[in-house]
């Protein structure tokens, strides 16, 4: 499999690309790490066995996230839409934002 996928990223780099972007990742022994440079923004993101976190910036503005496994997760954006941020611990959650439209929040159990 690991052949299979060397022999299509090498092939891709001999095809035209149409779009402005650039992007590459790799993964080993479940660790992971992974960029884009592109014409709409520019991320990253990385990952150890099911915790992981990514961040992008674009025209936008700014978001990052992480999470553990799929029990625990946070996520916020601060940009031109306004700035949002929200979490869950398992089934309980919360989040809020400030936008050009007023201020909201809310949370479940």
């Amino acid at each position: 499999m690991k052949t299979l996928t060397a022999s299509i990223f090498a092939l891709s780099l001999l095809t035209p690309v149409a779009a402005n972007a650039v992007g590459l990742g790799v993964e080993v022994l479940g660790v992971g790490v992974g960029a884009h440079v592109g014409e709409h923004g520019v991320g990253a993101g990385a990952h150890v066995g099911n915790v992981g976190a990514g961040a992008g910036v674009n025209k936008h503005g700014v978001a990052a996230g992480g999470h553990a496994g799929h029990v625990v997760a946070t996520g916020a954006s601060v940009g031109d839409r306004g700035v949002h941020a929200g979490a869950h611990v398992g089934p309980v959650g919360a989040g809020g934002g400030l936008d050009g439209h007023g201020v909201g929040a809310g949370a479940h159990v």
